[in-house]
């Protein structure tokens, strides 16, 4: 299946169209044609199925058949805030963590944090979760937040039903240790390369965020927030066989 970007839609509207880059992907390099269906998402929810209308490089048309709300979306609505880190560790990150199907990924200073993302950086990356959004075909596009500072951090972890803390330090409790059912929100804090000061570990603790291992093995700082949202979608029927019942 192969998923298109449309940068708006009206929910009013019996058809829709492509302009620019997704335009000329969709006429030059797939060659579709009038009367062709393809699917498409807004990145905010919605997918449509589509008739081609008109099909040119620069504009291509279609009507709307049918509508389908979060298709795909995993029920538990995963955040994940990521240390920020150097190069292109951010990129993977992004691209990863949105193919598994976190809902939002929140960008972290620490104070071991050596990258920086400036504005265009943030933009970027926000194109990488389109991106990824489409491969995945997935109907949401998490948005890319941030930077924000640990103290900031502490205000929002009230507003997730479970907040989890990857920790390299904590030996005991895994994510099993947590999902004793299955919360509606879920808030993962992944720390940069080096992880997180224990001062800052405290901070969180006391914010009302639980330390979880996650084994004994290291990863790295790019690798880590994919496998613990991998982890726990899996655990929570999102990813593989649905195990809700098992929680």
């Amino acid at each position: 299946m192969e998923l298109f970007y449309l940068e708006r839609t009206d929910p009013g509207l019996d058809s829709v169209e492509f302009r620019g880059a997704e335009a000329r992907h969709i006429a030059r390099v797939l060659r579709h044609r009038v009367g062709d269906r393809i699917w498409a998402t807004d990145g905010l929810g919605t997918e449509l199925e589509l008739e081609l209308k008109t099909v040119a490089p620069d504009r291509v048309a279609g009507l709307v058949k049918s509508r389908r709300t979060r298709p795909r979306e995993p029920r538990c609505l995963l955040t994940l805030a990521q240390g920020v880190l150097k190069g292109n560790g951010l990129s993977r990150v992004v691209e990863g963590a949105t193919q598994v199907g976190v809902a939002g990924i929140i960008l972290l200073n620490t104070q071991r944090t050596v990258g920086r993302v400036s504005d265009r950086k943030r933009s970027r990356l926000g194109k990488v979760a389109v991106e990824a959004m489409k491969v995945s075909t997935r109907t949401v596009a998490p948005v890319v937040s941030g930077p924000i500072s640990i103290g900031e951090l502490e205000g929002r972890i009230a507003e997730y039903e479970l907040a989890l803390i990857a920790y390299e330090e904590e030996k005991k409790t895994g994510l099993d240790g947590f999902l004793y059912r299955t919360p509606s929100s879920v808030l993962v804090i992944v720390g940069p390369e080096g992880g997180f000061e224990p001062a800052e570990v405290v901070r969180l603790r006391q914010a009302g965020a639980r330390p979880f291992s996650m084994g004994p093995r290291r990863l790295r700082a790019d690798t880590a927030g994919i496998v613990a949202s991998a982890m726990l979608l899996q655990m929570t029927g999102d990813l593989g066989p649905d195990r809700r019942n098992m929680l």
